[in-house]
């Protein structure tokens, strides 16, 4: 791990939008790299940037409007991004939401890669899950691998 900051496309946070809704995410103008979504129009909305040293952690709602920059360094930036749910939790119909565009594209991309060109959009998130902690839930109950 690296000490992240603005100049090397640390995370940055848009205090209290974890309480506003959902957005909807595309790609930045002359962004190439699939999966790279962004949410667009709050440029003008104070950001925090998060200055973290080697082995920092941060915890965030998913919701809150959050991004990293560009590395302006030489160097690198790495970072791994986990995301914690409860075993009970359910999957939502996506179609028609602001996801729709996020979820068929995750379903042609494992299509791309010669992967099983019928697997939906939550089977792809089970398949990338593993249960940390306490006792299977309805999540682990959809035929799932785990």
């Amino acid at each position: 791990m690296e000490r992240v900051d603005e100049n090397n496309g640390g995370l940055f946070v848009i205090p209290g939008t974890h309480k506003w809704k959902l957005f909807k995410h595309d790609y930045p103008p002359n962004v190439k790299n699939k999966a790279y979504h962004g949410v667009f129009g709050f440029d003008e909305i104070p950001k925090v940037n998060l200055v973290m040293e080697k082995g920092d952690t941060v915890f965030f709602h998913p919701i809150i409007l959050h991004g990293s920059g560009p590395n302006l360094t030489k160097g690198f930036r790495k970072a791994i991004s986990s995301h914690y749910a409860d075993s009970n939790c359910h999957f939502i119909n996506v179609m028609g939401t602001t996801q729709e565009n996020i979820a068929q594209e995750m379903e042609e991309l494992v299509a791309k890669r010669g992967l099983n060109s019928t697997i939906k959009y939550e089977e792809i998130w089970k398949y990338k899950s593993r249960l940390v902690r306490g006792a299977p839930g309805n999540f682990q109950n959809y035929e799932s691998h785990l």
